[in-house]
């Protein structure tokens, strides 16, 4: 399954990528509404993940503007905490569904993984089953006979793409645009290699069955389920139930050596390294809020520098949710507020100078960051 992230805070991007990444989707990542709204026009997508405050064009138009083209695929906005008005927009303008910066990953992807059940032509079950083969999005797991299939990466989002689309034909370009990301696009002949991979990998652990009909000049469909396959033997949910149990690492689907280690500590390691970069910008971005405390004492700041001190504030506000950094988060969202009524001549009458409020804020926030903090699992 493709996404099509639409983020401009770098670091937020990369978070988010890497937790997408690691549970098989192919992400391309986008830094302004221009180039996100020309792209999701002109690739295929499954479902776009759609920041609202995003350069060149937000993200309520982005979303207004795919809607009026027509285009049907889901969109889950990314809000930060509160923002209640964002949030009435987004759906007002076409969004399906909206998530919290500051929700953990699990939420996240528990809101993805139901948003392409709803573009997908398959029941809403959480389960895809054919026969006996069962794969289960929520823990990204294949059993054949209620015993796992250790596929590598590709495979398992082909099989899921063939499974979530099972009347379709898909050409070998269809499956290239859902499957790599634009940066990793391979030629049309990496799809026959994975077609014919991914139908050994079935074969080695026991279906006697091919489950992909190629359709010559056109591309691969599944085929049919065989008459007679009881829905017990398809799969009704007993299998994800005795699973569930199981410790997050074994979600991840297993490398050609059957190791289920492997990848979940890759994905922890890189979020490890986000995260400590993410804490050496915290610093820059103080610093220039402080700039801006000092500006405001000397009646210095300009419009051009309060707009982009707002811009920065909800992209701190942003930043802090994701990391799980909450209450610091809505500190940095009163923060943008408070720049951004005066920039709106929308002043509330105050005991306090606008300078004073904004440093009193600053320490708060500060305070907050300086507090021990149970990070968010990511």
């Amino acid at each position: 399954m493709k996404i099509l992230l639409i983020e401009d805070d770098l670091l937020t991007t990369e978070l988010l990528s890497t937790a997408l990444s690691s549970h098989h989707y192919a992400v391309d990542a986008i830094a302004d509404g221009e180039a996100g709204l020309e792209m999701a026009i002109q690739w295929s997508y499954d479902l776009i993940l759609l920041d609202i405050l995003i350069p060149k064009l937000n993200g309520i138009e982005v979303c207004h503007r795919l809607r009026a083209q027509g285009c049907q695929t889901p969109i889950l906005m990314l809000t930060v905490k509160d923002s209640n008005e964002d949030i009435i927009a987004g759906l007002d303008a076409g969004a399906d569904d909206y998530v919290a910066k500051s929700c953990d990953s699990s939420q996240l992807l528990a809101r993805v993984r139901a948003l392409l059940r709803r573009g997908s032509t398959v029941s809403a079950s959480p389960l895809l089953t054919w026969e006996h083969l069962c794969l289960d999005p929520a823990l990204a797991r294949v059993t054949y006979k209620q015993q796992v299939v250790a596929l590598r990466p590709k495979e398992y989002n082909l099989l899921e793409l063939f499974l979530r689309y099972p009347q379709r034909i898909l050409s070998r370009s269809t499956i290239i645009d859902h499957l790599w990301s634009i940066d990793e696009t391979p030629v049309e002949g990496a799809v026959t290699n994975l077609i014919k991979d991914l139908r050994h990998r079935l074969k080695s652990a026991g279906m006697v069955t091919d489950l992909i009909e190629t359709v010559y000049g056109l591309g691969y469909r599944l085929k049919p389920v065989p008459e007679g396959s009881s829905s017990a033997e398809r799969g009704d949910g007993t299998i994800a139930t005795a699973v569930k149990g199981l410790v997050a690492q074994s979600a991840l689907v297993a490398d050609a050596e059957g190791n289920w280690n492997v990848r979940t500590q890759q994905g922890i390691r890189a979020i490890e390294q986000i995260a400590e970069r993410f804490q050496v910008s915290l610093e820059e971005r103080l610093n220039l809020l402080e700039a801006v405390v000092r500006s405001l004492q000397t009646d210095s700041l300009s419009s051009q520098q309060r707009a982009a001190a707002c811009r920065e504030a909800h992209k701190l506000a942003g930043g802090l949710g994701t990391f799980g950094y909450i209450e610091a988060s809505t500190l940095a969202q009163a923060i943008e507020r408070l720049l951004e009524d005066r920039l709106k001549q929308e002043i509330r009458s105050t005991s306090l100078s606008e300078a004073d409020q904004l440093s009193q804020l600053l320490n708060e926030l500060k305070q907050k960051l300086a507090q021990p903090l149970t990070p968010l699992q990511h």
